[in-house]
């Protein structure tokens, strides 16, 4: 249960600072599936950077929405990773 409150908590922060931020729907979505890739907590942690990055390109509610599903998948391989929301 602990496990899935984290989740929702790095999903809910990653789209949170999604609303204040062009767009990268694309970029996010390929670094959500390269989120997913990665197999331990370095990958993970680069791909959060990139991912913080790309995130600023987000600026229209159409756009996140179409990144919010992408978003919450990477939260979850993150988090799986021990990858901490910033």
């Amino acid at each position: 249960m602990t496990k899935i409150i984290t989740h929702c908590g790095i999903a809910l922060s990653l789209a949170l600072s999604l609303a204040a931020c062009g767009s990268g729907v694309d970029d996010i979505k390929g670094l959500a599936k390269e989120a997913c890739a990665c197999k331990d907590k370095a990958c993970g942690e680069a791909v959060n950077k990139k991912l913080e990055k790309a995130m600023g390109s987000i600026r229209s509610e159409e756009d996140l929405k179409k990144v919010t599903e992408p978003i919450l998948e990477a939260a979850v391989c993150l988090g799986a990773l021990g990858v901490d929301a910033e």
